[in-house]
């Protein structure tokens, strides 16, 4: 009995022990029972082993989450810092081409909203009726050939469009659109950057000015009245007027007086033939005393009453013109069919040539 009560003592004390974590203890001298009990500290010592390792993955994970998080927010936190400096408008766009679901904070200056009203407004609302159709259009372009391809690199798309502000102007933007896509392949979102454009819009507007119109009188000029005898020649506009007007007396003027009086007569004819006509009408600087003008859709007769207006409006212009009166030696001609334009225009210059020949007569005789 004094033996079986130490090892019931001694068992006790192991179970203590075992459950204090030293899994190292063991029953040798009581047969079965110590073979289920030892197994079964071997498997409480495995599971303490397995939940360890668990632990210790679990641990390295949360440390890896911390880390991903960390970076997550400083990309966030870089991402929100480059959207609210730069001057160009970043957004984003649901999957429907319809609603916005990020706007950055520069939209303020270039459509004077807020973030919270421009990510208000629908994608139809933000701009004009024919950008609207015209963005809806590339985008579902891009979609479908997306959907073919499954080449998401290709999507992005660079295009200008209007947009409408606050204050009711109309802006010109240029846009670059593309798409990010979800975790089963699908477009999930559209990313797009906006940019005024306005003042490279009015540059190119210059520039194109400047090359189609003469820059001491802005009339257009030989290279615009070249194209646009071109475009005539395919059209439905006959029959064509031509009038070939020739400034009388500027070599003179400019041998006598000095090429600043040259200049001030060449502009006072320009005046008289901008008085003569419509915004409409062509009317071409193509030489340093000679000026065209096309008269589409345009007959002999009023092509004849033509020149009888650019006579009255000389007139007039001369009556406040001082010591420097404009004359003009005007000659027409029409062309029926395209075939006729060349031989029109010779015809012009000659009867303009008889003309100037016949009122030197006249201020002679």
């Amino acid at each position: 009995m004094k033996a079986l009560h130490g090892s019931l003592k001694h068992l006790t004390w192991q179970t203590k022990q075992i459950a204090s974590g030293d899994f190292s203890q063991r029953v040798e001298v009581m047969g079965e029972f110590s073979a289920a009990f030892n197994s079964m500290v071997e498997g409480l010592d495995e599971s303490r082993t397995e939940l360890e390792t668990a632990y210790s993955r679990m641990n390295e994970d949360m440390i890896e989450l911390q880390r991903m998080s960390a970076k997550l927010k400083e990309s966030e936190e870089r991402f929100r810092l480059i959207a609210e400096s730069v001057s160009d408008v970043i957004w984003t766009l649901d999957a429907s081409m319809e609603s916005f679901t990020y706007v950055s904070p520069s939209i303020a200056s270039l459509r004077g909203f807020t973030v919270e009203e421009a990510i208000g407004e629908t994608l139809k609302e933000a701009l004009t009726p024919e950008s609207y159709a015209y963005v809806r259009n590339a985008l579902m372009q891009k979609l479908a050939s997306f959907k073919e391809s499954g080449n998401i690199d290709r999507f992005s798309e660079r295009i200008e469009i209007e947009q409408k502000c606050k204050d009711g102007r109309i802006i010109p933007v240029e846009v670059v659109i593309s798409a990010i896509t979800a975790e089963d392949g699908h477009i999930k979102e559209f990313v797009g950057i906006s940019r005024d454009i306005t003042e490279r819009k009015r540059e190119e507007e210059k520039l194109k000015y400047s090359s189609t119109h003469d820059a001491m009188t802005g009339l257009y000029n030989r290279a615009f009245f070249d194209d646009e005898l071109g475009r005539i020649a395919h059209g439905p506009l006959f029959p064509v007027s031509f009038i070939v007007a020739d400034l009388d007396g500027l070599k003179r003027v400019n041998d006598s007086i000095g090429h600043e009086a040259g200049d001030q007569l060449i502009r006072g004819a320009s005046d008289v033939l901008k008085m003569s006509f419509r915004r409409s009408d062509v009317v071409a600087r193509t030489g340093g005393d000679e000026f065209l003008i096309i008269l589409s859709m345009t007959d002999a007769e009023l092509a004849a009453k033509s020149m009888e207006r650019i006579r009255i409006y000389q007139e007039q212009y001369n009556k406040n013109s001082g010591n420097l009166p404009v004359s003009i030696s005007l000659g027409a001609a029409t062309a029926e069919t395209p075939e006729e334009l060349d031989a029109a225009i010779k015809e012009a210059d000659k009867r303009m040539y008889d003309d100037k020949v016949s009122r030197k007569q006249q201020r002679v005789g």
